[in-house]
């Protein structure tokens, strides 16, 4: 009996070691699928190779020689070659110094990019892509972008490294690519707001409103960059899940360049 029982134990876990080696197999696939699609959009829209930060240099010491103005390598992005796969793809989101670089989608809803690459491949991964409420030609004063925390880091799942000391420092702008050119964003809050809260509210329209949604981003981070959006700033805010339930995201909010303080 006990030769039996000792029998069955090993197969039982056997079985159980079988189902969970196969999920991560399965995992792994499906990141691999997504890999593939992420890097077949990087080469057709040209992406840099090693995105670098937007931040200005430090002047040099002594005078040098005048040199030709170096072209930014985010103005040559291609968005009509991907937009010839998916006319949905609008735009490039990249973060500088992180692996978030990639296309961004204006989607009819809020739930096939979930579960769906840029170029509609099916993948755990899903997209980048912007809350179909939205406006985004001209875009308004809030402007939502979804991704998911992916656990080995990809897609959004750098924007959880906002809460480490110094992090921001090191990866301080969003670059935001669109048929207009680069746009560069400062980020000034990251935070945790309930899916309730006025962040996730793309129609902020009155002076005092948008006030109070900066007053509360600004009170509410985790961060203090000393930028100082205005109510007439235009906001990015970049959005994934916590992996602590549904009733709370993680947030890193951002102020186009030329329209915040610092």
């Amino acid at each position: 009996m006990k030769e039996k029982m000792r029998r069955i134990v090993i197969v039982l876990l056997a079985a159980v070691f079988a189902v969970s080696l196969g999920g991560v197999v399965y995992q792994r696939m499906r990141y691999g699928e997504n890999d593939r699609a992420v890097s077949s959009a990087r080469e057709m829209a040209g992406v840099p190779a090693a995105p670098r930060s937007a931040a200005p240099s430090e002047p040099a010491e002594e005078e040098p020689e005048e040199e030709p103005a170096e072209e930014d390598p985010w103005a040559d992005i291609d968005l009509e070659a991907l937009q010839t796969v998916n006319s949905a793809v609008v735009g490039w989101i990249a973060i500088p110094g992180t692996e978030i670089s990639y296309p961004l989608i204006r989607p009819q809803d809020n739930e096939t990019y979930l579960t769906h690459s840029w170029d509609m491949t099916a993948t755990s991964a899903g997209a980048i892509f912007l809350d179909y409420r939205v406006a985004w030609e001209p875009r308004g004063f809030n402007t939502i972008i979804y991704g998911h925390n992916m656990r080995n880091g990809t897609m959004f799942g750098a924007l959880r490294d906002y809460r480490r000391d110094g992090f921001w420092e090191q990866c301080p702008t969003v670059c935001l690519i669109d048929g207009e050119g680069v746009h560069y964003y400062d980020v000034f809050a990251a935070w945790e707001p309930r899916v309730t809260d006025v962040a996730f509210q793309p129609d902020v329209s009155t002076e005092k409103s948008r006030q109070d949604f900066l007053d509360t981003a600004l009170g509410r981070s985790v961060i203090h960059t000393g930028v100082v959006p205005t109510a007439d700033s235009e906001i990015l805010t970049l959005s994934t899940c916590t992996n602590m339930g549904y009733a709370t995201r993680w947030v890193v909010q951002a102020a186009l360049r030329t329209e915040c303080s610092q």
